[in-house]
């Protein structure tokens, strides 16, 4: 009769235990879901409604076809696909300082925006720069296509990438 006590006690004590720890686990995965949902609620205004798109905010331009961003936390440096700006030089300085030319345009249209990018497969040239599309957050305008549109660039016809017939068709 003792044996049967306390192996009955046993169990009983080990069932109040794992009531407590389901309590527990209860409390923890709701405070988490608290936290998600009120996170989401403060940063739902740059979450992108394209899955493929991924936030960032540019910080500076580096040359007619290339920014920096922070995506993420990290700072970037990224090469606008499909974009040809010609040669880097004498004449492309000239033009950044008399105002005009693909680097004051960045500069003037995303330097300080909050964007949106988009990758292909490769998200790195060979350098390992990244090599996006961007697109601005507040008025969705397609940086890439527009450069092209406004004369500030060429479609580069070399390389394969998923707008190529677009911007070849605008830079006509």
């Amino acid at each position: 009769m003792t044996q049967i006590t306390l192996v009955s006690l046993y169990i009983e004590a080990r069932n109040k235990k794992q009531e407590t720890r389901n309590i527990f686990f209860i409390l923890l995965l709701a405070s988490c879901l608290f936290i998600l949902l009120s996170t989401e609620v403060s940063a739902g205004e740059d979450v992108p409604k394209d899955p493929n798109y991924v936030f960032a905010v540019c910080q500076g331009i580096v040359d007619g076809n290339t920014i920096e961003v922070d995506m993420l936390g990290m700072k970037k440096k990224l090469r606008l696909i499909g974009v040809n700006v010609g040669k880097k030089g004498l004449f492309e300085g000239i033009k950044r300082r008399l105002g005009m030319g693909p680097a004051v345009y960045l500069e003037k249209t995303v330097k300080g925006k909050k964007l949106y990018l988009e990758f292909e497969d490769n998200w790195y040239d060979p350098s390992g720069i990244l090599r996006g599309y961007v697109r601005i957050k507040e008025d969705d305008t397609f940086i890439n296509l527009e450069m092209i549109k406004l004369g500030y660039a060429d479609a580069d016809r070399g390389g394969k990438y998923k707008y190529k017939k677009e911007f070849e068709k605008t830079g006509r």
